[in-house]
């Protein structure tokens, strides 16, 4: 029974204290009347009035309210209109690869004209020997003049007997003419025409 009772006293305290705390509740929920403050501009003031905004070009004009005394917001954007840039073409100019020629081979050189050999010697009698006597003693095979110098071809001493004359004579006016061109055929084999320089010379002789 005490137990009982404990339990209807405390829902009766209960009741009793929401029944005190629900006017507080609402009057601590009602909004405060706060006195508007006094506009310190007038209403005709306000609408010539005007606030210019700009960021980044963006020109942005904001009015008060007319003089219905309704606030409106005017808002006039002016964008600027970018200038048109004139668009130019570009040519690029593309280097076109220029074909290597081929290779061209060397022409080959000529070898340089070889000088003909000269021509040999014409002789007007039966041999080369008749020719250098005839320019030598006028084609005397036996002359002597007294010169130092014999025959046909013109022999000194020294050389008639150097080159095997005296087997044929003691000097050479006094050998044959084939004799004398036995010995000059030895001179010529040793030391060429070289013994006969004048006579070499006119007859064109190597």
């Amino acid at each position: 029974m005490n137990l009982v009772r404990r339990v209807l006293a405390l829902g009766v305290l209960s009741i009793v204290g929401i029944a005190l705390i629900a006017p507080l509740s609402a009057r601590s929920s009602a909004p405060a009347s706060t006195p508007l403050p006094a506009p310190l501009l007038s209403v005709s003031d306000v609408a010539e009035q005007s606030l210019v905004l700009d960021r980044g070009g963006l020109a942005v004009r904001l009015a008060a309210p007319t003089t219905s005394g309704a606030e409106s917001l005017h808002a006039a954007a002016a964008v600027p209109t970018p200038a048109v840039a004139g668009m130019e073409a570009t040519l690029v100019a593309i280097a076109t690869p220029v074909p290597t020629p081929a290779p061209v081979a060397p022409r080959p050189v000529a070898p340089p004209p070889v000088a003909a050999p000269p021509a040999p010697p014409t002789y007007s009698g039966s041999s080369v020997w008749d020719d250098l006597a005839q320019c030598e003693s006028g084609g005397n095979w036996s002359i002597n003049t007294g010169n130092g110098y014999y025959g046909g071809l013109q022999f000194s001493y020294d050389t008639w007997h150097g080159y095997g004359g005296g087997e044929f004579a003691e000097y050479p006016h006094e050998a044959t003419r084939e004799e004398q061109i036995a010995v000059a055929e030895r001179l010529r084999a040793a030391r060429g025409y070289a013994p006969w320089p004048a006579c070499r010379a006119k007859l064109g002789l190597p």
